[in-house]
């Protein structure tokens, strides 16, 4: 009888060792597959697709394992399924990759990706903020927001209007009171001078 114990508990030992070897190798080969991406410039949507993609193809040759172990069916990953490996797997990479920390901080960034204008300030609109009207090169008028310090910031009203500029913002979605809604704003992060 202590034979039989002793033969499952070891078998029970075995098959849980088995699934971290396969929760490794997945975490290992996901790893592998991230450190090939630029995570400087990939957007969020983009960094997120594509750890989705990496874990998939190096989840796919333990599907039985995974599905025998932990309950996941590689059939109905977008039900759910892909969120529970999604879990299990980042647990191991956190740990084990060197590479994830920085894709974490891409797919939970709050920001956009940074973008530029060039143009010619027309106006100022001093409100309870400072909207700055640009007129591109395509002669299209562009509002961007003034909400927080940025570099030569300071020398933006010094210099005044109709100085050509490059002005970085990113889209935020504020709260417009009259509209009672969330709307996309330009704002202002950054603003070069042409002269």
């Amino acid at each position: 009888m202590k034979k039989i114990i002793l033969f499952c508990l070891s078998f029970i030992a075995l098959s849980n060792l088995k699934a971290q070897d396969v929760l490794d190798s997945i975490a290992n080969h996901s790893c592998d597959c991230i450190s090939k991406l630029d995570l400087k410039n990939i957007g969020k949507e983009k960094a997120t697709m594509e750890f989705g993609l990496c874990m998939m193809k190096a989840a796919q040759p333990y599907e039985k394992q995974l599905k025998q172990v932990y309950g996941i069916d590689m059939k109905n990953i977008d039900r759910g399924e892909g969120e529970k490996l999604g879990r299990l797997v980042g647990l191991k990479m956190a740990s084990s990759c060197a590479n994830f920390t920085e894709l974490i901080t891409v797919i939970t960034s709050e920001e956009a990706s940074s973008n530029s204008i060039d143009g010619t300030i027309t106006e100022f609109v001093v409100d309870q903020f400072v909207t700055i009207l640009i007129k591109d090169s395509d002669g299209r008028d562009v509002k961007i927001i003034w909400l927080d310090y940025f570099k030569n910031s300071e020398k933006l009203m010094q210099k005044g209007k109709n100085k050509n500029v490059t002005i970085e913002y990113v889209e935020r979605e504020l709260f417009n009171p009259k509209l009672n809604d969330y709307l996309k704003y330009k704002v202002a992060t950054g603003i070069r001078f042409d002269d």
